[in-house]
């Protein structure tokens, strides 16, 4: 029975392994590796069972998996205990919350922003009746200036900041908002910030989430080196166990969790009884340096929020 066990739990860590691994458009694969974590942790109650049945090929494979395992979780870690040189710059706290079709507390996420001291604010799915409730909460006091574009069942996306904004565009091609905007900082480079949400792979088929995953790599590409920090932040519905979303860290971006080495920083789901296990609400960031990131409660939304301080 123990061997049974140990052998089905293996199993289970080698699809978590597999499906991460793989460039895949099949929908199964895509949703199963937004697990791979979770069911890669597996192999170790295998190799445990695996040793006390002494059935040392399945023990000795579940530790292979294991190390397998370990070498691509590392990266999200690594930063922790590396020894960073300061970075000079300007400090600046950056905030990504998805609000649920409109539905998060307005009020809340106001009182979020001012107790953590949020700078830059970028919003997924705004519709017309939250983009209301959003303008009549204190949000607008704190973060005065703002770039939106509102949608039905969830297209609506923003940027909202308490320094100006100019470069305001609507990046066309995505089926849900894509924004930007430079934040003119007073005593700083401006950085240009991107507000984003592609389309889901599930449940909808994937061919459009992969689609918008590529034109986002190939926009975020084409900007100038020499046109000073940019930051992306929002929803990208994918995880660091997606390749689509590797693909992003290919060049010159860093993301917030994997540079703070704050390991997974789950946002989603968020409405159920049980922790958020998925991180896919990110923090992009090219020219600069990230210093801490953290997830904090959006009360009615089925997202937590996703803020980081980082240098530019």
């Amino acid at each position: 029975m123990l061997i049974a066990v140990s052998i089905l739990l293996l199993v289970v860590a080698l699809v978590g392994l597999v499906t991460r691994s793989v460039d895949s458009r099949r929908q199964p694969v895509i949703v199963v590796a937004s697990l791979a974590p979770w069911l890669m942790a597996a192999a170790v109650p295998a190799a445990v069972l695996a040793a006390a049945a002494q059935a040392w090929a399945v023990a000795v494979a579940s530790v292979v998996v294991i190390g397998v395992a370990v070498v691509t979780q590392w990266p999200l870690y690594r930063a922790r205990w590396a020894r960073r040189s300061p970075v000079n710059g300007r400090r600046l706290r950056v905030m990504q919350a998805n609000i649920f079709i409109g539905a998060a507390d307005p009020q809340a996420l106001a009182a979020t922003v001012e107790r953590l001291d949020i700078e830059v604010l970028t919003v997924c799915e705004v519709t017309p009746e939250g983009l209301d409730r959003l303008m009549a909460s204190d949000l607008p006091r704190l973060l005065p200036y703002c770039h939106y574009s509102t949608g039905e069942v969830g297209d609506g996306t923003g940027i909202w900041s308490r320094h100006p904004l100019s470069e305001t565009r609507r990046h066309d091609g995505f089926v849900t908002e894509l924004l930007s905007a430079r934040v003119d900082l007073p005593d700083g480079p401006a950085p240009l910030v991107f507000a984003v949400h592609p389309v889901p792979p599930w449940p909808r088929k994937p061919a459009d989430w992969l689609r918008e995953m590529e034109l986002l790599r190939q926009r975020l590409a084409k900007i100038p080196s020499d046109d000073g920090p940019v930051i992306v932040a929002g929803d990208f519905n994918a995880t660091a166990d997606h390749r689509p979303y590797r693909a992003l860290l290919d060049g010159d971006f860093r993301d917030a969790a994997q540079s703070a080495g704050a390991g997974i920083q789950p946002t989603w789901p968020a409405d159920r009884r049980y922790p958020a296990i998925i991180a896919i609400d990110h923090i992009l960031l090219r020219d600069g340096e990230f210093h801490e990131v953290h997830t904090v409660p959006l009360p009615g939304s089925d997202h937590h929020g996703i803020w980081a301080e980082l240098t530019v």
